[in-house]
């Protein structure tokens, strides 16, 4: 079979703001990112402390401070960088390790194969995978006949305000692993809840590269600070384009259901 629809030139999507609405997002208050920003600090000089008990944490977290403007950045930053603020080796590579581990013990609870059937299930998931992940990352989330997790492949990574990827590399991921649904994904850093014109224009292409395949795009989810936004709920997109390949699979039908999720739900 052949696809004239593979597209080797990467397409963007991107995290604007303006491009479809002119109120600015949500944000937390002053007062509540400060106090994000110090209970960091706190569970960093708490680590210290208890790595080196018979050492004050002080004078580390003091030079911490001088070097880098908020937290967020201590933690993502590279050991080698971290080691210039007078940290030893080993602390830097503790530090360096804090997010990814914390994305692993999280995504973890969920278990090997978890049911991600529905908008709800699919979006407490993806939320594990960009903890602490301050630049955009595209998933493509495959899922088996029974909405059961295959894996979450991660087709390409980006600056803060864009990540590229490639209709060829979504087509061929899917086909080799089998995937009977599929889910894309990709995180907005800034926390900007609107999709971009470049969110709707690449979720178009990669609907239209897809149905030759009979293989559903269930959604589209951006992960913002705060949840996750569904293109597929906004309405941008007419829901047609979406059940078309699968009209009759109870999967694209009942995946906008509302539920609570507990935990129950991933497994």
């Amino acid at each position: 079979m052949k696809f004239k629809l593979i597209e080797h030139k990467p397409i963007l999507c991107e995290d604007r703001t303006a491009d479809l609405t002119d109120a600015a997002p949500l944000r937390p208050s002053d007062a509540s990112i400060s106090q994000k920003r110090e209970n960091l600090y706190r569970a960093l000089e708490h680590t210290q402390a208890f790595l080196h008990k018979r050492q004050d944490p002080s004078e580390a977290m003091a030079s911490l401070r001088r070097f880098y403007p908020a937290p967020k950045f201590i933690v993502e930053s590279h050991p080698r960088m971290l080691t210039r603020t007078g940290l030893s080796q080993l602390d830097a590579f503790y530090c360096a390790m804090i997010p990814p581990l914390t994305r692993t013990a999280l995504s973890q609870q969920w278990g090997v194969n978890p049911k991600l059937d529905t908008l709800a299930r699919m979006a407490g998931f993806l939320r594990t995978l960009y903890v602490g992940v301050h630049e955009e990352r595209f998933y493509l989330v495959l899922l088996n006949r029974q909405g059961r997790l295959i894996r979450a492949a991660m087709l390409q990574k980006g600056a803060v305000d864009s990540a590229p990827f490639y209709l060829g590399q979504l087509l061929e991921t899917a086909l080799t692993e089998g995937a009977q649904f599929i889910v894309l994904a990709h995180n907005h850093p800034r926390g900007t809840r609107r999709p971009s014109r470049e969110d709707l224009a690449c979720t178009l292409k990669a609907l239209n590269a897809v149905a030759p395949l009979r293989i559903p795009l269930l959604d589209h989810v951006i992960v913002v600070r705060d949840g996750a936004v569904s293109i597929r709920e906004s309405g941008l997109i007419p829901d047609l384009l979406w059940t078309a390949p699968a009209q009759n699979s109870a999967i694209v039908r009942g995946w906008l259901d509302t539920e609570t999720l507990t935990d129950e739900h991933k497994t």
